[in-house]
């Protein structure tokens, strides 16, 4: 699949680790200092690369693999989903096939919580340093020609009101830091979505899944999901898995706030809200989405710059150690 062989390494003999000490509330810089004394305990020698800023992990990748030996070294990363997702981008750019291991010490964790990995990093490291073949892992790759805009998207990319609820939780950062120190992820991302609420605004999509193209007016959020999460743990699309070579459309219709109040109870209780007038889904191997306007996106709770977009996405994958 997609030229991916995972049969093709041999022995560690460093690994080389990218990291974010500050993700999750100072959880990475925990993370990092455990593994360091783990690999000093094995003698397994490591370099260490700390992301300073955002997309640094880009830039940074791209150096480990220049410098790395790509038969016998090994890649972590640590962080969050956000991490993870830049060091993907960076070898996306070089259009390399590298295995990583990951870590997950972010605050909301949805691409380790969506492929099961262990909760404990503990047994995290202990799989990936005795791994033997790396596994595929599905993403998927967006464009918008026009725009110049490309990358890469592991969790989802939404458009609408998704992207103002992250627009806002970037702009209470301190808040957020507070309530992810204490695991209250879910609670950061419904806290915001009422403020998200009085600033919305609906927006009209046109959708093509497999050449079937459906207009929709009215629309509050339109988004492509690879996995069933986002907002750290808020299982929106149920019916999305990863690794099913399927990506989906999900499209949530304008409604009240008492209705918006409703469907996520649904949400986050029963799943049945899969079944509500308000929610569409769609799914196939590629997918467009076109908005009528300009509107707030995010992927993988990063913003992209607020434009008119008319995206095309396709399945994509990477290697990863677990």
């Amino acid at each position: 699949m997609n030229g991916y062989d995972t049969k093709e390494y041999k022995m560690t003999t460093r690994y080389h680790i990218i990291a974010n000490l500050h993700s999750g509330s100072g959880k990475g810089k925990k993370v990092v200092l455990d593994v360091h004394k783990k690999l000093n305990e094995k003698k397994i020698p490591f370099l260490l690369y700390q992301t300073e800023y955002r997309k640094h992990a880009i830039t940074l990748i791209q150096k480990v693999i220049a410098n790395m030996n790509l038969e016998t070294d090994r890649i972590l990363v640590i962080g969050g989903d956000g991490t993870l997702h830049e060091v993907i981008a960076g070898m996306s750019l070089l259009e390399k096939k590298i295995p990583v291991g990951y870590l997950p010490a972010g605050t909301g964790n949805d691409f380790a919580r969506a492929i099961d990995l262990p909760t404990s990093y503990h047994k995290g490291l202990a799989n990936i340093l005795h791994a033997e073949e790396p596994q595929i892992m599905e993403c998927f790759l967006y464009e918008d020609a026009e725009l110049k805009t490309i990358g890469v998207g592991l969790n989802s990319l939404g458009m609408g009101f998704d992207g103002k609820i992250i627009e806002i939780l970037d702009n209470k950062h301190t808040k957020r830091n507070i309530l992810s120190a204490v695991r209250l992820e879910k609670l950061i991302y419904l806290n915001s979505i009422a403020d998200a609420f009085k600033k919305r605004k609906t927006f009209e999509v046109e959708v093509t899944v497999d050449n079937k193209t459906s207009t929709y007016s009215d629309v509050l959020i339109a988004g492509a999901m690879n996995h069933p999460y986002f907002g750290g743990g808020i299982k929106i699309d149920p019916e999305s898995n990863p690794n099913t070579s399927e990506l989906a459309i999900m499209i949530i219709k304008n409604l009240s706030f008492p209705n918006l109040v409703r469907l996520l109870t649904k949400v986050l209780t029963s799943g049945k809200h899969i079944h509500s007038p308000y929610f569409e889904r769609l799914a196939g191997k590629e997918l467009e989405i076109k908005v009528s306007e300009p509107v707030p996106t995010q992927v993988d709770g990063e913003l992209l710059p607020e434009e008119q977009y008319h995206f095309h996405f396709k399945l994509s994958a990477f290697l990863l150690w677990k």
